[in-house]
């Protein structure tokens, strides 16, 4: 009878273990699905490379540009939203992220146009 009780512990104790380490599995995932500086970081330096003649020529304004852009997307869209957008083509990307920035992007370009006259 000793033994029967041994492998119920055993068995509850493993059952335990498994339960912990899903929830673990389910945190880990969570934290994936969640924004981290370091993405933010990524998108803005990957912004400033894709404005290319620009972001050389007015490197403060475009960084501002980039940051305003870059909040305002990781406001609006959740990571795995985000990562389902940049899967569509390009211009449905535009059409759907457009709105989100608008405001950066006329801001950018008005200050460029303040800085050449």
């Amino acid at each position: 009878m000793g033994k029967h009780w041994l492998i119920v512990i055993i068995v509850l104790f493993a059952g335990y273990k498994i339960f912990i380490g899903l929830s673990d599995l389910v945190e880990s995932r969570r934290a994936q699905e969640q924004w981290t500086t370091e993405d933010r970081n990524s998108l803005i330096s990957k912004c400033i490379k894709e404005t290319g003649a620009n972001g050389t020529k007015y490197p403060e304004l475009t960084e501002n540009y980039c940051a305003c852009s870059i909040d305002n997307i990781l406001a609006e869209f959740t990571k795995p939203e985000y990562l389902e957008l940049i899967k569509r083509p390009i211009e449905e990307q535009i059409k759907i992220s457009l709105p989100t920035f608008q405001e950066c992007l006329t801001e950018y370009q008005n200050a460029m146009k303040g800085v050449d006259g």
